[in-house]
C-alpha cells in the first residue's frame, strides 16, 4: 500500500486448549510485530470478580467485554492478537460475534490454532507461570475439559494449525508472521 493509504487493522485470533501456549505466543507476536495483546483472561478475570465461572451472567459479561475491546481496537486501527479456548461447536456463536465486531470496525481477522499433544498440555498445566493469571493448574481439571469438550476441531477448516509441542514460542510467532505477511518491528 502507498504511504498515504489507510490500511485495515489486524486481529489475529490464537486459539487452542488450555496450556497450548496461546498467551506466550501472543506475547511473542506482540514483541516481534507490534501487536497489542488481548488475552482471554482480561475478560475472564474481570467477570470472575462479580460472577461464578460458567454462570450465564459470567458468560454474558465475558462476551460483552471482549466485544467492546475488539470493537474499539478495530475502529481505532489497532492491530491485536487475542486468545481463546475454543470448544467446538459450543463456542461458535461467541466466536462469530467476536469476529463480527472486529470486521465491522474494519479489521482483517485471521485464525491460528495451537494444538500441542495431550501429554505436552498436561506437563504445561502444572508450570508455575500459570498461577499468576489464575489459569488451570490441575491435570485432572484439564483432563475433564479435554474429555468433555471438543477442543481440537478448528474454527474453520483452513485455519493455520500449529503443533507447537516441540517449537519455541518465538518460532511459532515467526511462522505466524511469515504465513500472514506481518512486518517485524523488532529484532
Amino acid at each position: 500500500m502507498a504511504g498515504t493509504e489507510s490500511r485495515s487493522s489486524r486481529h489475529i485470533l490464537v486459539y487452542g486448549p488450555p496450556a497450548a501456549g496461546k498467551l506466550t505466543v501472543a506475547r511473542c507476536l506482540a514483541a516481534q510485530y507490534g501487536l497489542k495483546v488481548l488475552d482471554n483472561h482480561v475478560s475472564v478475570d474481570a467477570a470472575l470478580r462479580l460472577f461464578d465461572f460458567g454462570t450465564r451472567p459470567y458468560a454474558d459479561l465475558v462476551e460483552t467485554l471482549r466485544v467492546a475491546l475488539l470493537g474499539a481496537a478495530a475502529r481505532e486501527g489497532v492491530d491485536v492478537v487475542s486468545t481463546l479456548v475454543y470448544a467446538h461447536p459450543v463456542d461458535r456463536g461467541h466466536v462469530d460475534r467476536l469476529v463480527g465486531t472486529s470486521q465491522a470496525g474494519g479489521a482483517v481477522v485471521t485464525f491460528v490454532q495451537l494444538l500441542p499433544g495431550r501429554s505436552v498440555l498436561e506437563q504445561r498445566t502444572s508450570e508455575p507461570s500459570r498461577a499468576e493469571s489464575g489459569k488451570i493448574r490441575e491435570v485432572a481439571t484439564l483432563r475433564r475439559l479435554l474429555d468433555s469438550y471438543d477442543l481440537s476441531t478448528p474454527i474453520h477448516p483452513g485455519d493455520l494449525s500449529i503443533d507447537n509441542s516441540d517449537l519455541h514460542p518465538e518460532e511459532v510467532a515467526a511462522l505466524i508472521g511469515q504465513e500472514f505477511g506481518l512486518t517485524r518491528t523488532s529484532v
